[in-house]
C-alpha cells in the first residue's frame, strides 16, 4: 500500500513539473538568446520575438525591428544615439515609432500602419534607453500611434513597452 501511494505521489509530482515547465516556456517573453521586445497595444500584451534586429540608416543610427509571425505584425522603434548613450527621448529628438498590422484582403497583403513621429498630428511617444553596451541595447517605450490610412485613421495606445536587443 505504501509503495503504491509513493508511486502515485511521485507520478503526480512529475506531471505537475512537466505541466509547469511547458506552461512557462509558452508564456516566455524571451527569445532563444535571452532578448525580448514586448508591448501592450490598447491593453493587450503582444510579443515580437520571432525575429528581432537592430539596424542603422542615414537618417537614424538605431532602428529596432521586432516581428510576430503568428499575428503577422511588426513594430519598429527608431532613434539617433551616440555610442553607449542612454536617456529618455521624445518625438522632438527625432524618434520614430511604427506599428505594422498585416491583413489579407482578397488574396492581397494590406498593411495598416500606426505612426508616432514629429510630423504626425495627435501622436506622442518616448523611448528610454536604460542600457547601451557594446553587445546590447535595453530600454522601455510608450506611444500613441495614429493610423495612416484612409481605411483606418484610429489611435492605438502602446504602453509598457520594453526591449533588450542584441547589437
Amino acid at each position: 500500500m505504501k509503495t503504491r501511494l509513493k508511486t502515485i505521489v511521485i507520478g503526480l509530482l512529475i506531471s505537475l513539473f512537466v505541466f509547469y515547465s511547458c506552461n512557462n516556456k509558452s508564456e516566455s517573453n524571451l527569445n532563444k538568446e535571452g532578448y525580448y521586445l514586448t508591448v501592450k497595444i490598447n491593453g493587450v500584451k503582444h510579443i515580437f520575438n520571432d525575429k528581432m534586429d537592430l539596424r542603422s540608416t542615414t537618417e537614424l543610427s538605431n532602428i529596432i525591428n521586432g516581428y510576430n509571425k503568428k499575428e503577422k505584425t511588426r513594430i519598429t522603434l527608431g532613434l539617433n544615439l551616440n555610442n553607449n548613450e542612454t536617456g529618455t527621448f521624445n518625438l522632438e529628438d527625432k524618434i520614430t515609432l511604427v506599428y505594422h498590422d498585416k491583413i489579407i484582403f482578397k488574396g492581397k497583403s494590406i498593411y495598416y500602419i500606426w505612426h508616432a513621429k514629429k510630423s504626425v498630428l495627435g501622436s506622442s511617444g518616448t523611448i528610454t534607453i536604460t542600457e547601451n553596451t557594446d553587445t546590447y541595447l535595453e530600454g522601455t517605450f510608450s506611444f500613441k500611434g495614429v493610423g495612416s490610412t484612409k481605411m483606418d485613421a484610429s489611435i492605438k495606445n502602446f504602453t509598457e513597452g520594453k526591449f533588450k536587443i542584441k547589437k
